[in-house]
């Protein structure tokens, strides 16, 4: 008898994308810590930690704001853009497209049976209209 190896693999590498997320997380933590203690730390404690370049404090509170109305912009132009190339509700183009297979050949309808399965095509509106809208009671 013969043994193969069928053991279950295991890798034996951790990926690094788990680093990466993890050291970006971390200078992510470390940047937020220095901007709040660059935000509310007065200009004298500063300079006595060395620090003497630093922007002006009108950035602490213009830069979070300014990000803000951008992400605002963002959605607003998306939503804009899209409605300006949405056709009207009117338009033929809301029905069908150029890659519709509208079926032309409707003369076999009359040959229909109960295990009649048509070719595969779209239905055009006017069949679906006279399908679902007209009255049959009359």
């Amino acid at each position: 008898m013969s043994q193969t190896d069928e053991s279950p693999t295991t890798l034996s590498k951790t990926p690094t994308y788990e680093y990466y997320g993890f050291v970006l997380y971390l200078l992510s933590f470390i940047a937020f810590a220095i901007y709040l203690l660059w935000a509310y730390l007065p200009k004298e404690v500063l300079e006595s930690l060395g620090i003497t370049y630093y922007p002006d404090r009108y950035w602490a509170l213009a830069l979070p704001v300014w990000s803000f109305v951008l992400v605002l912009f963002i959605f607003v132009a998306f939503i804009s853009i899209n409605f300006l190339n949405t056709a009207p509700l009117d338009s033929f183009n809301t029905i069908t497209d150029d890659n519709a297979n509208v079926g032309q050949n409707l003369s076999q309808l009359s040959k229909i049976t109960d295990d009649f399965v048509p070719e595969l095509h779209d239905i055009p509106i006017g069949i679906v209209n006279a399908c679902l809208y007209q009255n049959k009671d009359l």
